[in-house]
């Protein structure tokens, strides 16, 4: 007998809410609203790289920040110049943490 399931995740490719269905005790397929169909495997592959993109998204866009407060800086007073690069530091300091998350991460192990 087939079931379905509301899981607490989304699609990895479109980010729609994701259902589990249950074919039997040992099979199911992971699909969203959109049509995305995943096996076990497939879904774990696919969330991985997921969160791999995010990450260096966020890597990105800190390390952006800063190159665009390096930027503006020159145009602000004195006061808020040092403010911005005590924060854009931070931003920098921030990436590296991240960057440090992705060197560990490891995509999941399905294989015998």
């Amino acid at each position: 007998m087939e079931t379905k399931q509301i899981l607490e995740a989304t699609c990895p490719d479109c980010r729609g809410p994701l259902s589990q269905i249950r074919h039997d005790a040992r099979t199911s397929e992971y699909t969203c609203l959109v049509g995305h169909a995943y096996s076990a495997h497939a879904l774990l592959q696919a969330h991985h790289e997921t969160e791999e993109e995010a990450l260096w998204a966020a890597v990105l866009a800190l390390e952006e920040t800063a190159n665009i407060v390096r930027a503006v800086g020159q145009d602000c007073q004195p006061g808020i110049a040092e403010r911005l690069a005590t924060q854009a530091q931070l931003k920098r300091n921030q990436a590296a943490v991240i960057r440090k998350i992705l060197e560990q991460l490891e995509p999941f192990q399905t294989d015998g």
